[in-house]
């Protein structure tokens, strides 16, 4: 560092009042040893900042892992990815979709992330969803000759060592551009559900059968499919728009009288964390090996507004926007991975690609963090990346950190769109090799190469006793199923589950292992520790047990009361569990009260 004659003057302007006051001597020896001090400390900043951005340096790929998630979406909404446009033969629909996965295995990819419910619709055989317009042309209208796109995509996934992640868009009913809603669709049955904003067509998620209805549609291909995982995109309400509002306040004034009037947004968040904790409750009891995500918009909350938020200059946030706390379902464990759409470029001053990476890392809660990459940023046009290098970059400081397993790239129709240079340091550099998916709780799913065919629904169903413990709280809040008389005496296996939230549950499945019936005992309230042991103990001394009429007393005397499930009859499962009132005593009441 140094400084010119004729920038003394300014320079002894600008140091402090002490130092202009000392001597010539004292002050000219103060004067060097500050800048030799600053002289050090710019070299020290300028080392840090070389070492910080080493990793973006071009030519010097981090070394691909062996074990790394590796997804791309493909979108069919308004057919953006696949098919190439409505109505398309059988044959044309199929050569498109293995052309993409010939092109996914190129670039070593191991993950397809195929939108299977674009707008209310289906791109599989559904008894609750009409098929896509964007598959044939007519919302309602199966393809000709028949085929079931999704269940053909796993097996084609599936050969090729690939995982099938089934996306839904779970509120939009249709986007952009008009088209007739096929007449046994949710919507058109339920036109009090829907909202129209911004020249589109929205579920109202304040109507709680709206959430029984995307529960049980999701359910479904749960049910029927061999997905290996069940993923939610960013759209719960819908982004806002400057003078609009969304129109939700019928629904507000009749179900959100603990928020009303003045806590809508409060309101709308909770509608949305009941939505996805039910969700993957119900997802649990049907097959806890289906993994269940959600993609949710790149920014959780500012930290102008929020000091637990990312840095950056305000702007959209799923929290405040689109009422989406990300956050706490991951802290809760209500999801099992999460891919932030990140689709921003390091420097971003709202959204900056490393800044947001390292709030993320520190913010999933243990749960498999994925980052969502603009694959169509690096596309040539217009709308690219400044840095032709910057996906490729971004993939290496991926990389350098540990909590971060993988990547996602939006879209697949654009991998053909990249420069040869970009493709092929893609595939010869950073997806030079094959990787496993990291992701210990799904290991064996990629590996069958049998044929997928959708199922009938089964007859048992394997469920983990925490699971049936969350739902069994959940729906006691609503006031499910109440106590039927026939069930008063009952034999079985008993687990005892832990207290929680002032809540007890004994459960137990009976001994007809075909059963799809799961029972609770469950404590609405507090009552003496001494004797609700003494209890468990009588009833538990084996594994065969019996209620008696007594018993049955005894225990309606400790509050504690007898629920009822069949987690496979969807009238139950799914409507009744959002129709019914809320329960105003502790008396037993007459089972399947509806309002």
């Amino acid at each position: 560092m140094t400084i010119q004659s004729n920038d003394w003057s300014f320079f002894l302007r600008s140091v402090p009042i002490q130092i202009r006051q000392m001597n010539s001597f004292l002050r000219t020896i103060t004067i060097v040893l500050t800048l030799i001090l600053l002289d050090n400390l710019t070299a020290k900043s300028s080392n840090i900042k070389f070492q910080s951005q080493r990793i973006f340096s071009q030519g010097q790929p981090i070394e691909a892992k062996t074990s790394e998630f590796r997804a791309v979406w493909i979108a069919t909404i308004n057919n953006i990815d696949w098919p190439s446009k409505p109505n398309l033969s059988v044959d044309e629909q199929k050569s498109e979709f293995l052309k993409l996965l010939d092109t996914f295995q190129q670039f070593n990819l191991n993950v397809v992330i195929l939108q299977v419910r674009a707008a209310s619709d289906a791109f599989y055989q559904s008894t609750t969803e009409p098929w896509s317009h964007f598959l044939t042309g007519k919302q309602g209208k199966a393809p000709i000759p028949f085929y079931d796109p999704l269940a053909w995509a796993i097996e084609m996934c599936h050969q090729r060592g690939m995982e099938l992640h089934a996306w839904f868009n779970p509120f939009r009913v249709r986007n952009v551009g008009f088209y007739p809603l096929a007449p046994n669709s949710f919507a058109a049955k339920h036109p009090q559900y829907v909202k129209e904003f911004d020249k589109k067509l929205f579920l109202d998620p304040g109507y709680p059968q709206v959430v029984s209805h995307l529960v049980a549609v999701i359910a479904e291909v749960a049910h029927k499919y061999d997905v290996d995982a069940i993923l939610l995109d960013d759209y719960f309400y819908p982004y806002p728009v400057e003078g609009k509002k969304f129109g939700d306040e019928s629904s507000f004034a009749k179900y959100g009288k603990a928020y009303y009037p003045k806590r809508i947004k409060e309101w709308r968040r909770e509608n949305i964390n009941h939505f996805v904790s039910s969700l993957h409750d119900t997802i649990q009891l049907i097959n806890p090996k289906i993994k269940f995500g959600i993609s949710p918009f790149g920014i959780w909350r500012n930290k102008s507004v929020d000091n637990e938020g990312s840095v950056g200059l305000r702007g959209l946030s799923s929290y405040d926007d689109l009422y989406a706390d990300v956050r706490k379902w991951l802290l809760k464990g209500w999801i099992d991975y999460v891919i932030p759409q990140l689709y921003w470029e390091k420097g971003n001053h709202f959204g900056d690609f490393t800044s947001l990476v390292q709030w993320w890392s520190e913010n999933s809660y243990g749960k498999p963090l994925y980052i969502g990459q603009a694959l169509y940023k690096s596309a040539v046009g217009k709308n690219g990346w400044k840095q032709p290098d910057e996906l490729t970059n971004q993939i290496n400081y991926l990389r350098s950190n540990d909590k971060v397993r993988g990547f996602a790239f939006y879209s697949a129709s654009n991998i053909g769109k990249l420069s040869s240079e970009q493709a092929r340091i893609l595939r010869e550099k950073q997806l030079n090799n094959g990787a496993s998916i990291d992701d210990d709780r799904h290991k064996d799913v990629a590996t069958t190469q049998k044929p997928t065919k959708p199922v009938s629904e089964p007859t048992s169903i394997q469920v983990d006793v925490e699971s049936i413990k969350k739902e069994f709280l959940r729906s006691i809040d609503y006031n499910p199923i109440s106590i039927r008389s026939e069930l008063i005496s009952l034999s079985g296996e008993i687990t005892l589950t832990k207290e929680r939230d002032g809540n007890r549950i004994l459960s137990w499945k009976t001994q007809n292992n075909t059963s799809s019936d799961w029972y609770a005992l469950v404590s609405f309230s507090k009552t003496g520790k001494g004797r609700y042991k003494q209890m468990v103990q009588s009833i538990s001394q084996s594994a065969e047990f019996a209620i008696s009429k007594q018993k049955w007393k005894e225990l309606k005397e400790m509050e504690l009361l007898l629920v009822y499930r069949d987690v496979i009859n969807k009238k139950d499962r799914f409507s009744n569990f959002f129709e019914m009132k809320r329960r105003k005593t502790k008396e037993v009441e007459n089972p399947y009260r509806h309002k």
